[in-house]
């Protein structure tokens, strides 16, 4: 079933609340432990620990990617930055849908800026080079807006960052939502912010899809993102769909060929009874193995959103998948240094 934005914005009120705050809740969910309730999830590694950021600029952290404890948010609960005032009036410190690398000694952390009930949307801009909080040098940065409903596309909602640096050392910016599609944009490696501020949008879907995230394996690159009902508990119907294309540009096809321009998908995780909606989905990648990170809307927590990371395999025909096959899914071998994660 085809959502809108609307859906999106109800995280403001239903997921954001406890994303944020402590919780001594230990929950057991596919072999994860510990808090898991998270919405929008990202996963990076910083030293000894893995972190996970979602909705609320909340993160955890994990020593063995199985038991995870609340670690801290990026802002101090409350906060409300003259631009993010600036830009959209009735923003009150709530942000989501974060997204992270590592990049040239810092953590780039992008984020969603918007307001309920309000489609005019921004992307913002984070840097810090740790992520420990009891190293002397943590600081959050806030460098600012990247982009908005300005300058990002006529009627697009400009949510869901997620940062692509390709191996030619370009850096390209996907975002968007229902509200007229997914879109990208290249970013200045040295600023992190765009390359030009009249940007050429790259249209990747016309109405399709949220939560986009885009990886290179050795032949392809693979876009997923999300659709259906989220936000809604047992009630949600939320799924991952995936694309290919051998240019980054796209356009990004179908198993059928067909084009995401067109709203053309191929599934790649949809629900089921025990947890009805799975989607906006993070990937991370460790030596030979790659990880797909999501949430899922799980029955056995009265519907509540928990985190999810699996093993990403390779299918015959070249698709990803959670589904055991005799081959792991392969990153490309410049993603694979590391860039996600230091």
């Amino acid at each position: 079933m085809k959502k809108n934005s609307f859906t999106l914005l109800i995280l403001l009120f239903s997921i954001v609340s406890w994303s944020q705050q402590v919780s001594q809740d230990t929950i057991e969910n596919n072999g994860l432990k510990g808090d898991l309730k998270v919405h929008d999830p990202v996963m990076i590694k910083g030293g000894d620990w893995y972190y996970v950021f979602g909705t609320g600029l909340s993160s955890k952290k994990s020593t063995d990617k199985i038991n995870w404890v609340n670690d801290h948010g990026v802002f101090p609960k409350g906060e409300v930055l003259d631009w993010w005032k600036k830009d959209i009036p009735e923003q009150k410190g709530v942000l989501w849908a974060p997204d992270i690398h590592f990049r040239d000694g810092k953590y780039h952390l992008y984020y969603s800026v918007s307001a309920w009930m309000n489609f005019n949307s921004s992307i913002g801009y984070a840097t810090n080079v740790t992520l420990d909080k009891s190293n002397p040098n943590y600081k959050w940065e806030d460098q600012g807006a990247v982009i908005s409903f300005k300058n990002g596309g006529e009627g697009v909602n400009v949510i869901d960052p997620n940062v692509f640096v390709n191996k030619d050392g370009r850096v390209w910016l996907l975002y968007g939502s229902y509200q007229s599609g997914l879109r990208m944009v290249e970013l200045n490696p040295k600023t992190g912010k765009l390359l030009d501020e009249n940007p050429k949008l790259i249209k990747l879907t016309s109405h399709l899809g949220e939560g986009v995230f885009l990886i290179k394996g050795p032949d392809y690159y693979y876009i997923f993102a999300s659709r259906g009902i989220c936000c809604k508990g047992i009630n949600s119907n939320y799924q991952i769909v995936m694309g290919r294309s051998k240019n980054i540009e796209g356009p990004y096809l179908n198993k059928e060929g067909e084009s995401w321009v067109d709203d053309k998908y191929s599934l790649f995780l949809a629900g089921d009874d025990k947890e009805p909606g799975r989607g906006h989905n993070g990937i991370f990648t460790e030596k030979d193995t790659t990880y797909i990170v999501y949430h899922a809307y799980t029955r056995s927590v009265d519907g509540k959103s928990l985190l999810n990371i699996k093993p990403l395999y390779l299918t015959k025909d070249g698709w990803p998948s959670i589904e055991a096959t005799s081959e792991l899914f392969k990153m490309d071998a410049f993603e694979k240094k590391g860039f996600k994660g230091k």
